[in-house]
């Protein structure tokens, strides 16, 4: 086993999810005319094509999620870290245990989770309607902008392939060992990375129901919308909170005497956590007949907050952040 089988496995993984992502985007285009179409008409025949297009795209995600993890098993059996003898590094960092959830991996992972949700709403053709039209925005993205078998982890693909060139003469073993540890260790293996992101994930992917009822609630003043807006609050919040609350002893873990509690990432977060504190609070007075308005307009504000946080870390610079400062 070694970089030659690393390799194939790669290439395995972007043709075969290549073909099933360019599916997902067929059928979210079908699946956004079909949404359209019924909000406009409200045939059921519209709707019927939209549910199969759902449930069509949500399996093809799974699949590409089940291609994903092959190849993802295929790294840890394939690449070994031998570190030179005077590192003395521990053997068990010397494997790429590659979370599930990183580079152009994260958006395939949290709208796979979004599509499940969305299949079990029940009872509400306009809200499954809208939300069909989100889901069908959010694999266009991944399909142009996030797409996982285009070029599979191309940050993970570069550190192997300079150390099996380092092992071959071509560059610095022991700086690039030692650079490998860390990252091993406080990053692809860590405990923390196996938790905190895939939390926030599927919160957000429960979250993208609530605003889509909240939206909902601002025309139609209709109590199931509230409740289904509630209703995914609850796991999105406790997942929210529960993930952010990991993320404090890894950061403590990971960047040490560093600054970063002013990273614009967690100021974001916890903005964003304070804002939907305020809805879950709000909506007690919205079973009393007031606040109906504030609060589909703070569950919607909330969710612009989320999809802010989420790109400060292509915007501004800091710890969490790919932008150099």
């Amino acid at each position: 086993m070694g970089f030659a089988q690393y390799l194939a496995a790669r290439e395995f993984a972007s043709n075969t999810g290549q073909p099933l992502i360019t599916y997902i985007f067929i059928i979210a285009m079908l699946q956004l005319i079909f949404a359209i179409m019924f909000l406009r008409g409200k045939h059921d025949r519209y709707y019927e094509y939209l549910i199969k297009c759902l449930y069509i795209c949500t399996g093809l995600y799974l699949v590409g999620f089940i291609v994903i993890i092959f190849f993802h098993i295929q790294i840890y059996n394939t690449v070994l870290i031998e570190y030179p003898a005077g590192l003395q590094l521990p053997v068990e960092s010397n494997r790429f245990a590659v979370p599930l959830w990183i580079e152009s991996e994260k958006l395939y992972f949290w709208a796979m989770v979004a599509s499940v949700f969305a299949l079990t709403i029940k009872g509400r053709k306009e809200l499954l309607s809208f939300l069909g039209i989100i889901l069908s925005v959010f694999s266009s993205v991944v399909f142009f902008f996030s797409n996982p078998f285009k070029e599979p982890l191309p940050v993970v693909h570069g550190e192997i392939t300079r150390w099996y060139a380092a092992i071959s003469g071509d560059g610095n073993v022991y700086q690039i060992a030692g650079t490998l540890y860390g990252r091993i260790t406080y990053y692809y293996n860590s405990t923390y990375m196996w938790t905190h992101p895939p939390m926030l994930f599927i919160a957000y992917a429960s979250l993208i129901i609530t605003f889509a009822a909240c939206v909902f609630m601002l025309f139609r003043r209709i109590r199931d919308y509230d409740e289904i807006a509630y209703r995914y609050a609850k796991p999105g919040y406790i997942l929210l909170t529960a993930g952010m609350l990991i993320g404090y002893p890894w950061a403590i873990e990971a960047w040490k005497d560093a600054a970063w509690w002013w990273d614009p990432k967690i100021s974001g977060s916890i903005m964003m956590w304070v804002l939907y504190s305020a809805y879950l609070h709000a909506r007690i007075y919205v079973e009393r007949g007031k606040l109906w308005r504030t609060t589909a307009l703070l569950g919607v504000l909330c969710f612009v907050t989320l999809v802010f946080t989420y790109l400060l870390t292509y915007i501004v610079p800091g710890i969490h952040s790919v932008v150099q400062p």
